[in-house]
């Protein structure tokens, strides 16, 4: 083969490997050399309770965990015997959470029940939570020593800014903030008022 056909192949395979080299620093330098400084740094949602000193048989709202996107709220119950079925609802600010989903809190599966117990929430409209739930028969009423967990809800975030989340008992709420024992007598649990929390969302 002449020389100036060698010259001729190598030049394509020349440019072919010059072009593969300035495509790997150009991506490279879009990702800013692997510094990771590329990299937007954000800050959880926080939840601050109104109370931090319950009286027995309140019930009350706990922040339990959060991430840039969302926040879990416990409601939690102080001291009080013969939970059964507990109902109530809570009011968010919209504007700032939508709501995810729930978690069955250990208070109602105490005493390892025979009937599985029953959590109902309903999300009617932005806003507005509606929550019952109630052991079965034959099982019987359980009691909370200390602080125990009900439920916990999820929030996703919607928007920058600052709001309440708490139980409603405006004369517009259609659910009522009630504990009833077994034989359905109504136990001395307080749902507030002020038994929420401000929740930031950055």
């Amino acid at each position: 083969m002449r020389q100036e056909d060698r010259n001729g192949m190598r030049r394509p395979r020349r440019a072919l490997i010059a072009a593969a080299v300035a495509l790997l620093l150009a991506t490279s330098s879009c990702k800013g050399g692997g510094s990771g400084s590329d990299v937007v740094p954000c800050t959880n949602l926080s939840f601050t309770p109104a109370i931090t000193t319950p009286a027995a048989g309140d019930v009350y709202l706990q922040g339990i965990s959060s991430t840039c996107d969302s926040i879990d709220l416990s409601v939690v119950v102080s001291n009080l015997s013969g939970l059964f079925t507990v109902s109530f609802d809570l009011a968010y600010p919209a504007a700032l959470l939508s709501y995810q989903s729930y978690f069955q809190g250990s208070v109602m599966l105490q005493e390892s029940p025979v009937s599985t117990p029953m959590f109902i929430v309903s999300n009617p409209s932005p806003g507005t939570l509606q929550v019952t739930m109630t052991r079965l028969p034959p099982d019987g009423g359980v009691a909370v020593s200390g602080v125990g967990t009900l439920i916990t809800v999820r929030f996703a975030r919607v928007a920058s800014g600052s709001g309440t989340v708490d139980f409603d008992s405006s004369l517009s709420s259609s659910v009522a903030e009630t504990i009833y024992d077994s034989s359905h007598n109504l136990l001395a649990a307080s749902f507030g008022p002020g038994h929420g929390g401000i929740v930031l969302v950055p």
